[in-house]
C-alpha cells in the first residue's frame, strides 16, 4: 500500500502563506500581534499535518482489510443500489481529525459514480445510491482518505480491488424504433405453404372433391384402384438471423464529451428495443458493438457494455467473418462529419463478404446534426452493397 504522506490543499498553502507573512510583517513593523498570529496558524497547520500522517500510518494496515461490495451487481438504470462495507472496523481517531471510505466506479466513456461514507463510516456499513447512467462500471481501487476538518490536509490510502466490472446499470427499452425495412440476415422467410411429398402409405386419405390434383397417388390409385391424396405437411421455416452493431464513434466536431457519451446511451436503449422486437418475431439475433465482440441472443446486459469512442481510440467493429451465411447486417451510428475512406465504418464495409448487404442508420437529435446525418447517408449509399438513411431521436429516452 502507498506511503500515505498528506498532501495540502489551496486552503493549506493560502494558510502557510498568512503565516508567513505575519512572520515577516511582525519582524519589520516590530508588531508583536502578527508574529503570535502566525504562530497560531504555523501551531494549527503542523497538527493537522502531523495527526493526518500519523492516523494514516498506524491505520494502513486495518485498512487493507476493507472492501465494498455491491448488491445487486446488475440493475436497470435509474434503481437503486446498495454499497456494502466488507466488515466493521473501528479506527483510532484524534481531535479535528476525518476518516471518509470513497467508492469510485466509473465507465470506459468516463460516467462516473461515487460515494463517500461520511461520518463514522465503521458504524455503517451500509449506503444506498442511485445509478442514473447506463454503462458498465469498473473500479481498480477505493479511497480511505484521513483529513483534518479544516481542509488544510489530506492522506488518501488507495484499496486495490479486482479489475473487472463491479456494476452493470443495464439501458431501459426506448418507446419506439426507426420506421423502416429492416432485413433479416439468411433466407427470407417463406409466405406459401411447402408440402413435401412422401409415398408413405401411412400418410395419405381419401381424395376429397375440392384437393389439389396434383396431391393425388397415382401409383397407389393403380393399386387400389381409389384415389387418395398426400397429408400435407408444412416444412419448418427457413433459418432468419437478425446482426444489430452499433457503432459507437462520436465526432468530436459535433459532439462535446458529454453530449457523445448521451448519444451513444440513446442508441443503446433503441437497440435493446429493435432486438427484442425481433426476438419475438422468432428471429435469430447476433448482436455487438466497437471494441465488443458478437455475441447470440439478446439481454440488456449486453446493452451495458458498449462506451463512446473518439477518433484513435484503436477499437473497431468486430469482423464478420465468422458469418458468412449472415447476408445483412444494420448498423447503427452517430452522424458525423468524419467521412474518409480511411476511417473504421469504411474499413468495416470494405471487409464484408460479396453478397452481405450492410445497412446503416445515422442518428440525429437536432436539425444542425440531421443535415450532417442525411449527408452521411447519401455518402453511404453510393457504396455498392449499402443501404443508409438518416433518423432522429432525444437523448433522455431514446425515443424517436
Amino acid at each position: 500500500m502507498n506511503m500515505p504522506f498528506p498532501k495540502p490543499r489551496y486552503i493549506g498553502i493560502f494558510s502557510l502563506c498568512i503565516a508567513v507573512f505575519s512572520f515577516t510583517a511582525g519582524f519589520l513593523r516590530k508588531e508583536p500581534v502578527l508574529p503570535l498570529i502566525g504562530a497560531v496558524f504555523i501551531a494549527c497547520l503542523a497538527y493537522c499535518f502531523l495527526s493526518v500522517f500519523f492516523l494514516a500510518l498506524i491505520h494502513r494496515k486495518k485498512a487493507a482489510v476493507l472492501s465494498v461490495k455491491i448488491i445487486p451487481e446488475k440493475i436497470n438504470i435509474h434503481e437503486n443500489v446498495t454499497a456494502f462495507l466488507s466488515q466493521k472496523i473501528i479506527f483510532f481517531q484524534m481531535p479535528g481529525i476525518l476518516i471518509r471510505y470513497k467508492l469510485l466506479l466509473a465507465t470506459k466513456d468516463n460516467k462516473k459514480i461515487e460515494y463517500i461514507f461520511k461520518g463514522n463510516f465503521f458504524k455503517k456499513t451500509s449506503a444506498d445510491f442511485p445509478a442514473e447512467r447506463r454503462g458498465a462500471y469498473y473500479g481498480i481501487y477505493d479511497n480511505l482518505i484521513f483529513q483534518d476538518i479544516f481542509g488544510f490536509f489530506y492522506s488518501v490510502l488507495k484499496l486495490p480491488h479486482d479489475s473487472g466490472e463491479r456494476l452493470l446499470v443495464m439501458p431501459s427499452p426506448a418507446e419506439f424504433v426507426p420506421a423502416a425495412r429492416y432485413l433479416a440476415s439468411g433466407t427470407a422467410r417463406r409466405s406459401e405453404t411447402e408440402i413435401r411429398r412422401t409415398d408413405d402409405l401411412t400418410e395419405q386419405r381419401p381424395y376429397i372433391p375440392g384437393d389439389d390434383p396434383r396431391r393425388i397417388n397415382w401409383k397407389l390409385y393403380s393399386h387400389a384402384g381409389e384415389l387418395f391424396v398426400r397429408q400435407e405437411e408444412r416444412e419448418p421455416p427457413p433459418h432468419s438471423q437478425f446482426i444489430l452493431l452499433i457503432d459507437t464513434y462520436a465526432d468530436s466536431n459535433l459532439y462535446s464529451a458529454d453530449k457523445g457519451v448521451a448519444a451513444v446511451d440513446a442508441l443503446c436503449s433503441i437497440a435493446l428495443s429493435l432486438l427484442i422486437e425481433k426476438t419475438a418475431s422468432g428471429t435469430e439475433v447476433l448482436f455487438s458493438y466497437t471494441g465488443g465482440v458478437i455475441k447470440s441472443g439478446i439481454s440488456a446486459e449486453l446493452l451495458s457494455y458498449p462506451a463512446c469512442t473518439m477518433p484513435d481510440c484503436g477499437q473497431k467493429l468486430p469482423a464478420i467473418s465468422a458469418f458468412p451465411g449472415a447476408c445483412s447486417i444494420l448498423i447503427m451510428a452517430l452522424a458525423r462529419t468524419n467521412l474518409k475512406e480511411d476511417t473504421n465504418l469504411h474499413e468495416f464495409i470494405k471487409g464484408r463478404g460479396g453478397s452481405q448487404v450492410i445497412q446503416v442508420m445515422f442518428f440525429y437529435n437536432s436539425e444542425k446534426l440531421k443535415s450532417y446525418a442525411e449527408a452521411s447517408a447519401i455518402i453511404f449509399n453510393r457504396i455498392s452493397g449499402v443501404q443508409a438513411f438518416a433518423a432522429g431521436f432525444t437523448e433522455k429516452s431514446g425515443k424517436i
